[in-house]
């Protein structure tokens, strides 16, 4: 096995003794709701893009990481609605998942913009048991869960992939579809395929919690 499926093992055996599961209960490694946001409400997350584009920067020790790493554009965006709209659907794939995350905040929502060669390699969100330092509400707390909300499908290329630690079978290699939501414990390595053809669009954030001890 390799090192980042270790991690990510030790971390899910750490995690799920957050609150005790039934052995009935099936522990999914993510929760996806197919095309679940109208045409409406994606078009509406759509003009957050009418803002000003920053390309994105992965850190390595204090320095950007180039693009064979990471290749898109951002905007960043905390309205209101969009926690209105988001936070059910983060409620539910909590629960129907089994995880049982102990949630109390959101991050920022993040709108990404990947264009001709825009990827993202295989990373982790968080490893879910350290403190994040804030300046605000979330002080203190954590990544533990992540989730993605594909705003269109006219691409090429573009898949979004789960390392093959997480689990060995095809679906963990999706073609983004309008309007799906997929939740996921930030500690699962995942990764964006280069796109071939057109833009892609994605909407992110990130549920924090205490840490687990």
């Amino acid at each position: 096995m390799s090192l980042i499926g270790k991690i990510m093992g030790n971390v899910l055996d750490f995690k799920r003794k957050e609150e005790p599961v039934s052995d009935e209960q099936t522990i999914y490694s993510w929760w996806k709701f197919d095309n679940a946001l109208d045409d409406e409400t994606v078009d509406k997350i759509l003009e957050i893009g009418e803002g000003e584009w920053k390309t994105a920067e992965v850190m390595d020790n204090d320095n950007p990481v180039k693009e064979d790493i990471r290749k898109t554009d951002l905007i960043w965006n905390n309205e209101q609605w969009l926690y209105d709209t988001f936070w059910g659907y983060m409620q539910g794939a909590n629960q129907s998942a089994g995880w049982n995350l102990e949630l109390s905040c959101a991050e920022s929502f993040q709108l990404g913009r990947y264009t001709d060669g825009g990827h993202y390699d295989f990373h982790l969100d968080n490893m879910g048991f350290q403190k994040m330092e804030s300046d605000n509400i979330m002080d203190g707390t954590t990544r533990k869960l992540s989730m993605v909300c594909w705003l269109n499908e006219d691409f090429e290329g573009g898949e979004f992939e789960f390392h093959d630690s997480v689990t060995h079978s095809d679906d963990r290699i999706m073609k983004p579809t309008k309007g799906t939501i997929v939740f996921f414990p930030s500690w699962l390595a995942h990764k964006v395929h280069p796109v071939t053809e057109g833009t892609r669009y994605s909407l992110v954030t990130w549920f924090r919690g205490q840490p687990v001890r």
